[in-house]
């Protein structure tokens, strides 16, 4: 049976090119909202203070360890050399340091930070980081890197990362706000392709692997040592307390099935999901049920769309379902992600062997 270790429940959204524009409509309800509903975490490592929470370390293998907020984690691994796997966020980047500090972990130690993909939760910290650790160069796809470098993105940035660290600072994560920076810097210093290797010595070396469909940028990263998988958000949004998924196919359907197929097949002893838990074992067993409830949502989708149902009511009905799972997002910002995925799903309806689980 799979353990699974809870780090957070939460989602977020995307600024990729190709589905710029819904994205920057997400955004704005984002920062219209500003009372954004708190989210309840559970770990035993947060210890309540007088005015926010002191985030333990947590140590899930002999050389790897969440850091971040149980809802905005951030990875370390360690060889020889360190790298920090996920960009964090503008309001955990203080969080990071501290853990990294407690740890006893030579900052010059640190020489990568690795990005799954290039949503705003998971780049928000990496110009403090850069700012204080210059010598740390940023890894990504190659389609991260062309993202990141255009201009166009910052404004969308700044507005998620700020709605971001409102949600922190309103559940007493963060007692205040981080301060707004004069420069803006996600500069890839790095590409990397599907197959290659980022060695940090003492045995420790993940390959890397293409897993585009959440997002065109989309990467994976596996440790054949100890046999860890870091996912992304490849299964979409899981609710490990009831077993749930919402798929988040928001770049294709196809390439997002794919993607589960293809991660399917590596031999992990555990996964990482950035946004919702550790799983260790039962590895295949959570692709299998990720594809599953992917057909579910997609057919039904379908279904209601050909009996002549109006889009517009099935992505209310859909959201109005998604919010009963979570409050972390502002329910016009669901409304419009549901919009989207019923647009992915038309373009594959004539796709029958999308679900074929290998």
């Amino acid at each position: 049976m799979a353990k699974i270790i809870i780090l957070s429940i939460r989602r977020d959204f995307c600024k990729n090119i190709s589905f710029r524009t819904n994205m920057i409509l997400i955004r704005r309800e984002i920062c219209r909202h500003k009372n954004l509903s708190n989210v309840r975490c559970k770990t035993n490592k947060e210890k309540k203070t007088l005015n926010e929470k002191t985030f333990k370390p947590i140590k899930a293998t002999q050389t790897f360890y969440q850091l971040g907020t149980s809802s905005f984690p951030a990875y370390l691994s360690l060889g020889e050399k360190g790298m920090i796997i996920e960009g964090g966020t503008g309001a955990t980047f203080k969080i990071i340091v501290n853990q990294i500090e407690e740890l006893g972990i030579d900052p010059n130690r640190i020489q990568f930070i690795v990005l799954t993909h290039t949503h705003a939760d998971h780049i928000g910290a990496v110009p403090r980081l850069k700012s204080i650790w210059p010598h740390v160069k940023v890894l990504a796809s190659p389609v991260a890197a062309k993202t990141v470098s255009k201009k166009e993105m910052y404004e969308d940035f700044l507005c998620t990362d700020q709605a971001i660290a409102e949600i922190l600072k309103g559940k007493g994560d963060i007692a205040t706000l981080p301060p707004t920076l004069q420069d803006y810097s996600f500069a890839v210093d790095q590409v990397l392709k599907d197959g290659d290797t980022i060695d940090l010595g003492a045995g420790i070396s993940w390959t890397v692997y293409h897993a585009p469909g959440h997002s065109p940028c989309h990467i994976a990263l596996f440790e054949a040592k100890e046999g860890t998988l870091d996912i992304g958000d490849s299964t979409g949004f899981y609710v490990p307390e009831k077993d749930v998924f919402w798929p988040n196919y928001f770049e294709s359907l196809e390439k997002y099935c794919d993607s589960i197929r293809k991660l399917s097949s590596i031999p992990a002893q555990r996964i990482v999901l950035s946004h919702n838990c550790v799983i260790e074992g039962g590895v295949k067993k959570h692709f299998e049920k990720a594809l599953k409830a992917t057909q579910h949502y997609h057919q039904d989708l379908i279904r209601r769309v050909e009996a002549g149902e109006d889009s517009e009511a099935i992505a209310l009905e859909k959201a109005q379902w998604v919010s009963s799972l979570t409050d972390i997002l502002p329910f016009e910002a669901i409304v419009s992600l549901a919009k989207l995925l019923i647009k992915r799903s038309q373009q594959e309806v004539e796709k029958p062997k999308l679900f074929i689980f290998e």
